[in-house]
């Protein structure tokens, strides 16, 4: 009795791995269909499309720098900076190589100069 009671978690624990795995994987490949969308419709110029495309790749994937990035320039494009600055920053946040944008003071010297 004790064996079938085992057999049975193995098997219910495995179906449940097995599920997570599979969902993981449908979010990812997701994630990737939508930003390749984007990106087409990126550089066809439909910006609007594109933002709708990149943030549908970030609900399937919240740490997709690359989603945020383009996104980022697609609002740049539409010349709303604030929405630019702050996806450019969500896409910093995700992964560091991505810099934000920093002001340079107007006034003041030049750095490393006196």
């Amino acid at each position: 009795m004790i064996r079938i009671m085992m057999m049975a978690m193995l098997l219910i624990f495995s179906v449940g791995e097995t599920s997570a795995l599979a969902e993981e994987l449908f979010d990812s490949a997701s994630a990737k269909e939508h930003f390749n969308a984007g990106l087409d419709l990126y550089f066809k110029k439909d910006y609007m499309d594109a933002i709708k495309e990149f943030e549908a790749a970030t609900q399937f994937d919240p740490d997709n720098a690359n989603a945020y990035y383009f996104m980022g320039y697609s609002y740049y494009k539409l010349k709303d900076m604030e929405k630019a600055m702050m996806v450019f920053q969500q896409a910093y946040d995700t992964d560091a190589k991505y810099t934000p944008i920093r002001n340079v003071p107007p006034e003041g010297p030049a750095a490393g100069q006196e």
